[in-house]
């Protein structure tokens, strides 16, 4: 957090962390068509690693009486990172002997604007 100044206060968050341990299939087998995965590992793969920016600027009002009010506009994902939520595997629709991974995302950028009021 960095006072800009008696009314405005900037802060920013940098959030890192390694993957959780997943369980993803070490291979597949088809039967009259039908792609079945066999795991080998449990927990033996990592989701690839998670960061994200957060930032965000309150303004605090001059207190009148008993009363303090502030406004907090922020920013969740600063940068926009698409960090993986999920990884799910299908066949490749050109090649059935293939799989694709496909990574599912949550949310890109939030934004948010919060007045708080307090006696």
């Amino acid at each position: 957090m960095y006072q800009l100044s008696p009314k405005w206060t900037f802060s920013a968050a940098w959030v890192y962390y390694t993957g959780n341990a997943v369980t993803f299939p070490s291979g597949k087998y088809q039967v009259q068509g039908v792609t079945t995965y066999y795991y080998t590992e449990r927990n033996g793969y990592r989701m690839p690693d998670y960061h994200r920016l957060d930032l965000s600027f309150t303004y605090e009002s001059k207190r009148t009486g008993r009363y303090q009010s502030s406004w907090n506009i922020g920013l969740y994902n600063a940068y926009g990172r698409e960090n993986a939520f999920t990884i799910t595997f299908e066949d490749d629709p050109k090649d059935a002997s293939r799989t694709r991974a496909i990574q599912t995302s949550l949310f890109r950028w939030i934004p948010s604007v919060t007045y708080n009021f307090s006696w």
